[in-house]
């Protein structure tokens, strides 16, 4: 993590950014869509952050694991994708989507079995790529993943007995298209999050491609069932997708109206942390995908307080 520069000092801001090497700095325009009564004090004085160029070398690896609450095989699957995590830091991430593949994006690992099964992990983003993965993408059933939504033997979606050799494979091609970087600031008396990226596209790509923002809680304690065990009432899920900070299952595309004179894509967010949550406890990861082929192809992962 790189020394965060700014335009203006301001007291009761915490800010972090998940970027590479960088140099030669970059001020990003204010927009108008930003929420500004989330900043604590006159918004003229918003510290606008400085992005300097981003020399990072490295592809980074997504796996969306598809996972379920009585999924009994799931465990197993999450195990997995976070020793990777665990293995490659910095260059692998998990996003815990609780999901399957059906008209209404959820199929019985997700739904509640009270009095024991009885949090709702399931949201409308997470619902919308059931419903959108459900035919043609190898979405079976949970416990499924993809590895970056790279196709693999005609699939996206794989089991997660494929999940390290396909994403060891992937990470030794390290065939970086795309720079990202990210830095947020956070107001905690608000609860309020701006976000600004900067995407590098660093070869001609003649399909779309757009930018989306998963908001992710850290950890969650809460009942999972387990083959062999049963139920696991203190069960610990890992980056639980709770959404996305703009509401868009799809992002925001990347046109030209986002791109400053030096080349870069310049997109900012303000989103209040929901009540339930520890700000803490909570992530974004900022991806960019290719919208005609669906594959990401750069993720990073930023912290809301450090």
């Amino acid at each position: 993590m790189k020394k965060i520069q700014f335009l203006i000092a301001f007291f009761g801001v915490f800010t972090f950014s998940a970027c590479d090497k960088v140099e030669n700095p970059y001020v990003v325009v204010p927009p108008t869509e930003l929420n500004e009564s989330l900043f604590p004090g006159n918004f003229e004085d918003y510290p606008w952050p400085v992005f300097t160029e981003n020399t990072n070398t490295n592809r980074n690896i997504l796996i969306e694991d598809y996972t379920g609450h009585t999924c009994v095989f799931c465990p197993q699957a999450a195990d997995i994708a976070h020793q990777l995590e665990v293995d490659n830091p910095g260059r692998v991430f998990v996003a815990s989507i609780h999901a399957g593949p059906s008209a209404t994006g959820i199929v019985g690992f997700q739904q509640l079995e009270p009095p024991t099964y009885v949090h709702d992990f399931t949201n409308s983003v997470g619902r919308a790529y059931g419903i959108f993965f459900a035919n043609g993408y190898g979405f079976s059933g949970n416990p499924r993943g993809t590895i970056n939504r790279k196709v693999f033997n005609d699939f996206i979606f794989q089991s997660p007995n494929n999940w390290t050799s396909q994403t060891n494979t992937m990470l030794a091609e390290n065939d970086l298209k795309v720079n990202v970087q990210s830095k947020i600031n956070f107001y905690p008396t608000t609860r309020g999050a701006f976000v600004h990226t900067e995407v590098d596209v660093l070869e001609s790509i003649s399909d779309d491609l757009a930018v989306v923002t998963y908001f992710l809680e850290h950890s969650f304690v809460a009942p999972q069932k387990k083959q062999g065990v049963g139920d696991i009432l203190d069960y610990n899920h890992h980056n639980v997708h709770r959404g996305n900070i703009d509401g868009l299952p799809w992002g925001r595309t990347l046109t030209d109206d986002l791109k400053d004179t030096n080349g870069n894509y310049y997109l900012d967010y303000s989103y209040q942390i929901p009540a339930q949550y520890d700000p803490s406890n909570c992530l974004i990861q900022v991806y960019v995908y290719n919208k005609t082929t669906l594959e990401i192809l750069q993720v990073i992962e930023v912290p809301i307080v450090e």
